[in-house]
Parts: C-alpha cells; structure tokens; sequence
C-alpha cells in the first residue's frame, strides 16, 4: 500500500511538473470562455474595500501570488513596469495576496520595493472562486468588468506581445460602457 501511494504521489508530481512552464518560457494568455467573472471584493492593506466592479470603465489586471512563491516574486517588477508604461490610461493591476498575513506582506513589501496594490485573501476564498490552483495566477479584465485571458505562470509583462495585447484592450476601454 505504502508503495502504491508513493507511485500515485510521484505520478501526481511529475503531472504538475509537466504543467509548469520551463525558466524562461511563459504559458500563453488562454482566453476565458463562456465562465462569467467571478466576484472580487476584498480589503487592501490599510483595511479599505476594494471591489473589482467598482474599477469598471478600467482594464484590470488580477495576480494571485504570495511571499514564498519564487515565480510570483520574480515577475512582480514586469508588473509594475506594465502599470507605469500604461500610468494616466484606464488600466489597474490588482496584487491579490495568497492566505498571508498584513504585517508578512508589508514587510516584503517594504524590502522588495515593490508598490502595487495589494488585496488580502486570508481565506484564499477569492482564489478559490477565480480557480487560481496555483501560483501566479493571473487574469486581464476587460473594461466592461470581464475576464478576458487568464495564464498561470511567471511571465515578462513587458514583453512586446503581452504589452500589445493590453494595450488593445485599453484601446477598446472608451466604448466598453456604451
């Protein structure tokens, strides 16, 4: 029996190995389908409610990561390089937070200089809801308040490809409310 579990557990790894993408190479932005955008509604870290509906009329980008996730870590910076190319646009990034506690996420905060916005999900109840099975998970919202594209994965936000692609969203923000 004992054998037997320790193959299963083996095969399961080697499973989740093959879904996580070499150093380097990306997942592709898999669009959403046919799945309504789930509900995002949680505090910040100064206690204030922020809530995905009210940033309608914005694209949003939402990353689930954590502190002790490498990959979450290494594409912080491309995060916030994206936000600052698109500063002054109706565009958002939304860092939400995997099951950590405030005062863990200040202090990385504070050492990594890193300054997104960053949303508390203590429960991982919002991941749960988004799928977010792993780490980072992250998803561009059109400015109509839906999901468009989803990858799991470290990934270089700045890469030509990925920034077009926001961009065309951005571009298409005016009309989303009409």
């Amino acid at each position: 029996m004992r054998s037997l579990r320790a193959a299963l557990a083996a095969a399961a790894m080697l499973f989740l190995l093959a879904l996580v993408p070499a150093r380097g190479e990306e997942q592709p932005l898999r669009e959403w389908k046919d799945k309504p955008t789930p509900r995002l509604a949680l505090k910040d870290l100064a206690g204030k409610p922020v809530d995905l509906a009210s940033l309608k009329g914005r694209v949003v980008l939402v990353n689930f990561w954590a502190t002790w996730c490498e990959p979450c870590i290494a594409e912080m910076p491309s995060i916030q390089r994206l936000e600052t190319k698109l500063g002054g646009k109706p565009f958002a990034v939304l860092a939400v937070n995997y099951g950590e506690s405030t005062a863990k996420v200040e202090k990385w905060l504070q050492k990594s200089g890193v300054t997104l916005h960053v949303l508390l999900d203590p429960d991982t109840e919002a991941a749960e809801a988004w799928g977010a099975k792993g780490l980072p998970m992250t998803f561009l919202v059109d400015a109509g308040g839906h999901v468009r594209y989803q990858t799991y994965g470290e990934r270089d936000w700045t890469g030509a490809g990925t920034v077009a692609l926001v961009e065309k969203l951005v571009a298409e923000a005016p009309r989303a409310g009409r």
